[in-house]
């Protein structure tokens, strides 16, 4: 780690430290990216691109042809944007600099930094775990992502002229630095988080490790690796919500037999989730208020000559010493003053609670604001998995199983137990019990949706399972056994079966 990222990652006061997420990373590839580079240096700098020029300067490239060289240079570039990753990652994130060029990490120096949104979550989450080894992660990484020279790779890797001695490693994080990223936790919370830990290090070891992974080519490598990281962002978040939360999902992204009470349980379980954001937010208002004024049980609000002061301070001069940001927003005299109800010369009183849950009704659902920056982790991170329905700006969401998230799952299940077939009802299990994806019917997911007032009868749990069952069967990850009776497989594996 060098000294400016060691300068940079102790300073855990503040709104994000104590979210752990200031935006979502997008898309799941940059997202890879940026974990990737808590393992590896890089030299290369954003502005750099890959192309035609830069291979011929370089010496790596040589052509003859002089009449179609126009024609010949952008049918290369067209092909490179393509198998280098730039296109997909553009097509995922139009916000990108135009200046600025993303891959896919063929070779390290195609690693560059981008803003660490989730603050290295993901790796301060690995480091929790009881038996984590860095040294071992890192060499497991180096192997699945930087040593694959088949097909196209091979031609890639000579006109990158990459060499395997170039990989630099970086040395593991001071324990300091991870530490103090959870000191934002209870110790209820962090215990959580060390079983999500162990959790999220044995899935990557199974993933980097298993032929169902390691046999297939860079590409849906990769984009498997970026579905696993993404996928514990989502984890990270419903854990951080408590202990009993699931995410009820429907069997099918879009199904018209789950059109009524299931599909509104699903939309109302999703809301309950993303309603962490708001509540991190008050919590930490709160928090910092109260640390700041201890002595002081009410805050004082009086509305007067076009200014709004809070305790004889002003509004705006209040808020910035108290939480330590210049970048709030200005607001206007006569927002605040109908958010707090204050009529013109009036002061009044307001506990800590309700002074904070005024202001971020003022605040927070403004485009822009800190609270949706932090609250589009979720369906962002949802959308990039294909786990988060629609994919849209509609405020009715929810989760689903669709096929690629599903047969992510079936492959990462089958890898993790060494089979290649297993009983639907085991694989439905271990979703609920590993993920808290909730499918069917069970008591413990019964009992989670009841505090979170959403009730659903066994026939309507029943249709669900029909609907996730119908699925599976469209993606050839499913074998018939009987009427009731189903097995889960790869596609690649179905044609080898045989009912013994």
């Amino acid at each position: 780690m060098n000294k400016n990222t060691g300068k940079r990652e102790t300073a855990w006061e503040g709104l994000a430290a104590y979210v752990g997420i200031t935006a979502p990373e997008t898309p799941k590839y940059l997202l890879a990216n940026n974990f990737l580079l808590d393992y590896f240096e890089t030299s290369r700098n954003v502005e750099q691109e890959y192309n035609y020029a830069a291979f011929q300067e370089k010496g790596t490239l040589y052509t003859e042809e002089e009449k179609n060289e126009d024609l010949l240079k952008s049918s290369f570039d067209s092909f490179f944007r393509r198998y280098l990753g730039e296109d997909s990652i553009r097509a995922e994130n139009r916000r990108l600099n135009e200046n600025k060029h993303f891959y896919f990490p063929f070779m390290p120096d195609m690693l560059v930094s981008t803003p660490a949104n989730l603050r290295h979550l993901l790796f301060y989450l690995q480091n929790l775990g009881k038996d984590y080894d860095f040294g071992r992660m890192q060499g497991l990484l180096r192997e699945y992502i930087f040593q694959d020279n088949t097909g196209i790779n091979y031609i890639i890797k000579i006109l990158l002229q990459c060499q395997e001695e170039e990989i630099k490693l970086k040395k593991p994080v001071d324990r300091k630095v991870w530490q103090g990223f959870w000191g934002m936790l209870t110790l209820t919370e962090r215990n959580r988080m060390r079983r999500l830990s162990d959790q999220l290090n044995e899935d990557l070891e199974v993933l980097l490790t298993h032929a169902y992974f390691r046999k297939l080519d860079f590409y849906r490598r990769y984009n498997y690796l970026a579905m696993l990281l993404t996928s514990y962002v989502i984890q990270y978040i419903v854990y951080r919500k408590g202990r009993n939360v699931y995410m009820l999902c429907q069997g099918a992204a879009r199904d018209s037999r789950l059109s009524g009470a299931f599909h509104r349980a699903c939309c109302n379980n999703y809301a309950d989730i993303r309603s962490l954001f708001p509540e991190l937010l008050k919590a930490f208002y709160i928090k910092t208020i109260r640390r700041k004024n201890p002595e002081e049980e009410s805050i004082f609000l009086l509305a007067k000559n076009g200014k709004v002061t809070v305790n004889g301070t002003e509004f705006e001069e209040f808020l910035i010493g108290t939480f330590q940001s210049k970048r709030l927003r200005k607001l206007a005299y006569e927002e605040v003053r109908k958010a707090f109800g204050l009529k013109e010369g009036e002061e009044k009183p307001f506990s800590v609670e309700e002074f904070v849950v005024r202001y971020i009704h003022l605040t927070g659902s403004r485009q822009g604001s800190t609270l949706t920056k932090m609250s589009s982790a979720l369906p962002t991170s949802g959308r990039q998995i294909d786990m988060v329905f629609p994919q849209n700006r509609s405020s009715k969401k929810y989760f689903a199983m669709s096929e690629t998230l599903s047969e992510f799952y079936i492959r990462l299940y089958l890898a993790r137990k060494g089979q290649r077939y297993d009983y639907l009802d085991h694989f439905i299990r271990d979703l609920q019990e590993r993920y808290h994806i909730l499918l069917v019917k069970s008591a413990q997911g019964e009992q989670a949706l009841r505090a979170a007032r959403i009730s659903l009868s066994a026939q309507e749990y029943g249709v669900n399972k029909r609907v996730f069952i119908d699925m599976l069967g469209g993606i050839n990850c499913l074998i018939k056994l009987s009427d009731s009776g189903y097995v889960i497989t790869l596609p690649e594996e179905k044609g080898d079966f045989k009912l013994l």
